[in-house]
């Protein structure tokens, strides 16, 4: 069967994200102990890029992510190679255009 496979960012990407992303705060209720709060500041910024590049306009809504600091990065589709259908590599970018762990070619080609 032919389907989009979406390989998404590298693992060292996600770890990045893990360790460098900004949080809301979390907060602690006095009375029964929950606590609640410690979301990812992160949000939607492309509808159409990754979702043009899946098999039947199924591909992926890229994210932009606010890091500590104030600095911010965002998905980007790396490439797109062919195994039973398209599959997605993605990659993190910088303000400045810089492209932050992208996949090696090897593993694009071995998808």
């Amino acid at each position: 069967m032919r389907c989009t496979q979406l390989l998404g960012l590298t693992h060292e990407a996600i770890e990045f994200l893990q360790k460098e992303i900004r949080r809301t705060s979390i907060v602690k209720c006095p009375t029964c102990g929950h606590e609640r709060g410690g979301e990812m500041y992160m949000q939607v910024y492309d509808e159409e890029t990754g979702v043009k590049a899946g098999m039947f306009d199924d591909g992926p809504h890229l994210n932009e992510y606010q890091l500590k600091g104030s600095k911010v990065v965002r998905e980007v589709v790396q490439a797109v190679s062919w195994s039973s259908g398209p599959c997605i590599f993605l990659c993190l970018e910088d303000n400045d255009g810089n492209r932050l762990f992208e996949w090696s070619q090897e593993d694009i080609d071995h998808a």
